[in-house]
């Protein structure tokens, strides 16, 4: 978009008066790993998969934490609650396959979060094994036209989100002290923070006791790990941690759609490219500073799918802001724009009663590909398959998409790794090698109209190998491993 002179000059002067913002605090991805908001690229519990959690609270305070799962396809909710860490606190739980009992989806796979965990947790309903719900895809309007039934949120991502630090007060009944653990290491009394939220001092007031996060720093850091049991294998990754997000305090009820990664206060990102820091005001909404800082041009990485070696590479590719941009029912912050907001370029569009649907909002790349000795075949431009109707070129169309690389033996299907449906595949021409995904989309809506070209994307590539009877030997084992993308950044 262009920006509005008279918005940007007023956010100018604004930021002018403020001295802008300290590099301390403006948004940033921390390459360390600890942050005030943790984001999970990818979850599955299809084709025998399960996915197991991780957080940590490394400070001597009490956190208050939203826990939120997002299906794959538009990133629409399909369970959140709200999580208190005692200081220096661990939970743990693990998403897994199950068969739904939801009303209309009683039958269909889905998903359950089971946990054994002592942290405090509201509702406590998620500590007996709670199923995800398909609400914040079919109800309330407007159906998204991208499926109705709970497979939507059997893959996506997740994200933790620090609401603020919690103290005592004599109306939340000292809630810091009975959620924190004592010796036996079990909390002083969970059913505070139930009755804060039932109808107690949370419910009239969610600020009560919970201190503001001036520095954005967090504390927080978190893993995840996809386990097959039936294949023997396991990876596992460090979750994205973005500081200073927000510098005020955004506790919720459980089952808010607030806070999400577009609700904090901060328009000011920080990014270290070629050598130096670059410090952007962003002139539409504060979840272009988060998207700024997953902004890039090129995703590199390798691959190998030898038959000899039984094996198989998959990419996740997770655009965890683009829901905010592409969907008009979360895309209103922008200033009243209609989606597309770049630097997307397409986006959802509800039709008119018996109107026909409208359809994924495919962003379209382009990918290359070498083998190991820096050959490349038909011109470098590939084309995944299946395209979508009346696509070109190629497109990724969800906001968690996988993407397969196969040899000619191989049948489209769920992928064959992590059992996605939000799947394409790829021919790459070659055994091993390795390729590059490029956008070319771009945005310059910030106070120094500094173009970033990209889009804000994160994510890992998973290899699997299967060793039978390779050189005479009689043992099956199966392998894999996990590596985090490769990206390039272009601001000019």
């Amino acid at each position: 978009m262009k920006r509005n002179n008279l918005t940007t000059a007023l956010i100018a002067g604004i930021a002018g008066v403020a001295g802008i913002a300290s590099v301390s605090t403006a948004v940033n991805l921390n390459s360390d790993g600890v942050g005030q908001v943790l984001l999970y690229p990818y979850y599955t519990v299809n084709g025998g998969n399960n996915t197991l959690i991780s957080v940590v609270n490394t400070t001597d305070n009490v956190k208050a934490v939203k826990v939120r799962f997002l299906e794959g396809k538009n990133s629409r909710e399909c369970l959140d609650f709200n999580l208190y860490l005692s200081p220096y606190d661990v939970w743990t739980a693990a998403l897994v396959p199950t068969t739904s009992t939801v009303g209309g989806h009683v039958g269909e796979e889905s998903v359950k979060i089971i946990t054994s965990d002592n942290s405090c947790l509201a509702p406590n309903t998620v500590m007996a094994g709670q199923e995800f719900l398909p609400y914040g895809y079919s109800n309330p309007a407007p159906y998204d036209e991208l499926g109705l039934d709970m497979k939507r949120c059997t893959e996506g991502h997740f994200e933790m989100i620090e609401m603020g630090n919690v103290f005592n007060t004599a109306s939340n009944g000292n809630a810091a002290s009975a959620v924190t653990h004592a010796a036996s290491g079990v909390p002083a009394n969970c059913s505070v923070v139930h009755n804060n939220w039932l109808g107690g001092a949370w419910a009239a007031n969610p600020a009560d006791g919970i201190d503001s996060v001036l520095d954005g720093s967090g504390g927080l850091f978190g893993s995840a790990a996809i386990v097959n049991v039936p294949a023997g294998t396991e990876v596992s990754y460090n979750a994205d941690a973005i500081q200073a997000y927000s510098t005020v305090p955004q506790h919720s009820n459980p089952g808010d759609l607030f806070p999400n990664v577009a609700s904090g206060n901060n328009i000011t990102s920080n990014i270290f490219y070629n050598g130096v820091v670059v410090t952007d005001t962003w002139s539409s909404d504060e979840v272009q500073a988060v998207s700024a800082v997953y902004m890039h041009d090129h995703i590199y990485g390798e691959f190998e799918i030898t038959d000899a070696f039984g094996a198989d590479t998959e990419w996740v590719v997770t655009f965890p802001t683009k829901i905010f941009y592409a969907d008009p029912f979360y895309s209103l912050a922008f200033l009243g724009l209609a989606p597309p907001v770049e630097p997307f370029t397409r986006g959802l569009s509800y039709p008119a009663a018996g109107g026909p649907p409208s359809g994924p909002a495919c962003e379209p790349f382009a990918m290359q590909r070498w083998d190991r000795e820096e050959q490349q075949l038909g011109g470098g431009v590939l084309l995944p398959s299946p395209l979508p109707p009346g696509e070109q070129g190629p497109v990724f169309c969800w906001e968690t998409n996988v993407l397969e690389f196969h040899d000619d033996n191989d049948v489209f299907g769920d992928s064959l790794i992590l059992g996605s449906q939000n799947n394409m595949f790829v021919r790459p021409g070659f055994n091993n090698g390795w390729a590059e995904i490029a956008f070319t989309q771009n945005t310059n809506d910030n106070v120094a109209a500094r173009t970033y070209t990209g889009l804000p994307v994160t994510g890992f590539a998973v290899q699997k190998y299967v060793n039978g009877t390779l050189g005479g030997g009689t043992t099956l084992a199966n392998y894999a491993g996990l590596f985090a993308h490769r990206y390039s950044k272009n601001i000019q």
